[in-house]
């Protein structure tokens, strides 16, 4: 279960460097425009990452060559970048708890009493992501460049190429919403080995989040599907993350 749990962290993390597309309800007309600013500051103004959220609940399946695997989670979400995440069996028992906060990522295993502590820089030097990427699973838009504000809108579409922490990554904007409906790495764009589809959004707060999320990842013949049943936006709690005193420490390097 413990392995399950690890790999559920590492595809939500692998978002930057994966195929995002919007899964259902697409509607597009034909047109073809000028995008000004003001469309790049609607959708920054959109990102749901802009204020603390909790993700109370949500179900989430794990299919894979070994089986099919059934687990609940959470998610815990306090500006400007800091990250619970739990994973449950369906009886509610915890499995794994997950603290991301700037360069520290620690994974509570908590049935076999272990804890794992790492850094962005294992992550990048072992996976080739970093925990910057986070914001995109929930469709914000986020970047380390200028964007471009002659570009043009077709087929109320946008294209727009970013680069975070040395990632490159090619959104699909959606003109009329001012969201995000696909994202591709620039190593991905001719080896599409994850792909998340996105289905059922609905508006929260400022923004929208997709109800749905499904993650394949066709190289490792994995695929989660997570279904957000309850969320809270404007969320005005604390995050904080009990290391167990008997837990073995495991550094990853």
């Amino acid at each position: 279960m413990w392995k399950i749990s690890f790999i559920l962290f590492l595809l939500i993390l692998s978002t930057g460097c994966s195929v995002i597309r919007s899964g259902r309800n697409r509607n597009y007309g034909i047109s073809k425009e000028i995008i000004s600013d003001k469309l790049f500051e609607n959708i920054i103004k959109q990102n749901i990452t802009l204020n603390n959220f909790f993700i109370q609940k949500s179900e989430i399946e794990i299919s894979s060559q070994e089986g099919t695997q059934k687990v609940l989670g959470s998610v815990k979400f306090e500006t400007p970048g800091k990250y619970l995440i739990s994973i449950k069996s369906i009886t509610g028992i915890e499995i794994a708890r997950i603290f991301i906060y700037e360069d520290t990522i620690r994974i509570n295993d908590r049935i076999n009493r272990k804890q794992y502590s790492g850094s962005n820089q294992y992550l990048k030097s072992k996976y080739g992501i970093t925990t910057s990427v986070l914001p995109v699973l929930f469709g914000d838009y986020i970047t380390d460049n200028l964007y471009d504000s002659k570009a043009i809108c077709t087929e109320d579409k946008l294209d727009n190429i970013t680069i975070i922490d040395g990632i490159k990554i090619k959104y699909i904007i959606d003109c009329k919403k001012g969201k995000i409906i696909s994202a591709v790495s620039g190593k991905r764009v001719n080896e599409e080995k994850i792909e998340i589809q996105y289905g059922s959004f609905f508006r929260n707060g400022n923004g929208y989040i997709p109800g749905e999320i499904e993650i394949n990842d066709f190289q490792k013949k994995i695929k989660i599907y997570i279904k957000i049943k309850r969320i809270e936006y404007g969320w005005s709690g604390k995050i904080e993350f009990i290391q167990g005193n008997k837990d073995e420490l495991i550094q990853l390097l």
